[in-house]
């Protein structure tokens, strides 16, 4: 009797460590997927709906019951995180519980570069969201809540969709993303730059405005406040601005690369060739630097610039200088047939 009970504990014994080599070996096995799988796990689902998830989709071979004891047993503390998901090339089942308890999710990430306005933006984010037109984005942009939420109560969202690289879920709502965007500046431009812009008589609206000419203007981060203390010196003496990037924005749509004088001379109410001081809103979403520029200027006695052609500029305090500035960097080579934008 006592050898019978003997033998049997053994058998019991070489089938649990044949089970648990099995189900070890199993776990940690890869399976090749055929092709990709996405699939969504929505906010509360629970471990069993998920598993059963991936037994349809063929993601585990074996019934999902397995799989939630796998889980249990070697995270018991860890639960499915909400969100999109893909699983490709050859996956564990233990790969595939570490992806969903640790939430590596689908995401998306982009760009905006300093200096780009709504339009750029919004084709920007076409190309991003596909299932979103740049038209709807521009529409989105427009919609009174978004725009009651600015810190200064613009009419246009235009400056304050800040130059950032950012992470989303692909099913984020437009809404969401531009709520971002703007926080994004709220978060980032400290209340200082506003005090310090009041000091100089400029609203929170002129601060972002100029920001953003500025921004346009140069490529140097080193010429910004003197770019800036060209503005400034030109506001206190009743000069118009005369800056190239508010004519291109006041014609965006239609603008091909070429500014006419016939541009020049058209009144668009960006256009500061034609209006007198600040535009009346901004023509771009300036960084950081740019804006602190805008309220410190370099202390100079410059009133003109024009471009080397490589990014920098020639700063002069009178025409004459100026005139001759011109002719060398701009006149000149176009005769030669090289002129640099």
């Amino acid at each position: 009797m006592i050898r019978a009970l003997f033998v049997l504990f053994l058998l019991l014994f070489a089938a649990t460590g044949s089970a648990a080599y099995w189900a070890q070996n199993w776990w940690n096995s890869a399976v090749k997927l055929p092709s990709p799988i996405e699939f969504e796990v929505r906010e509360g689902a629970t471990l069993q709906s998920v598993s059963n998830e991936l037994v349809r989709l063929k993601a585990i071979k074996v019934p999902a019951k397995v799989f939630e004891i796998g889980w249990r047993l070697t995270q018991p503390k860890a639960t499915v995180k909400a969100g999109d998901y893909r699983l490709e090339n050859s996956l564990s089942p233990k790969r595939i519980a570490a992806v969903l308890a640790t939430g590596q999710t689908i995401t998306i990430s982009f760009t905006i570069p300093e200096g780009w306005n709504t339009f750029q933006i919004a084709e920007r984010l076409e190309k991003v969201f596909p299932n979103t037109s740049k038209q709807k984005w521009l529409e989105h942009m427009r919609e009174p809540k978004l725009l009651a939420s600015l810190p200064t109560k613009p009419a246009s969202v235009e400056g304050y969709l800040f130059p950032e690289t950012y992470t989303f879920n692909p099913r984020t709502s437009a809404q969401e993303v531009l709520k971002t965007m703007v926080d994004t500046f709220r978060k980032t431009v400290p209340e200082s730059i506003i005090e310090k812009g009041r000091a100089r008589k400029l609203t929170p609206l002129e601060i972002i405005t100029l920001a953003s000419i500025i921004e346009k203007e140069t490529g140097k981060p080193e010429e910004r406040r003197h770019i800036s203390s060209v503005f400034h010196n030109r506001l206190r003496l009743g000069m118009r601005l005369q800056t190239d990037p508010t004519v291109i924005y006041g014609m965006w749509e239609r603008y091909d690369g070429n500014i006419r004088k016939s541009d020049l001379r058209e009144a668009t109410p960006y256009n500061t060739y034609v209006i007198s001081g600040i535009p009346p809103g901004p023509i771009a979403s300036p960084g950081l630097l740019a804006i602190e520029a805008a309220v410190d200027p370099l202390d100079t006695e410059d009133l003109f610039f024009v471009s080397r052609g490589d990014g920098s500029h020639i700063f002069s305090k009178n025409l004459k200088d100026h005139e001759r500035s011109v002719y060398q960097y701009q006149i000149l080579p176009s005769r030669r047939g090289t002129a640099r934008n």
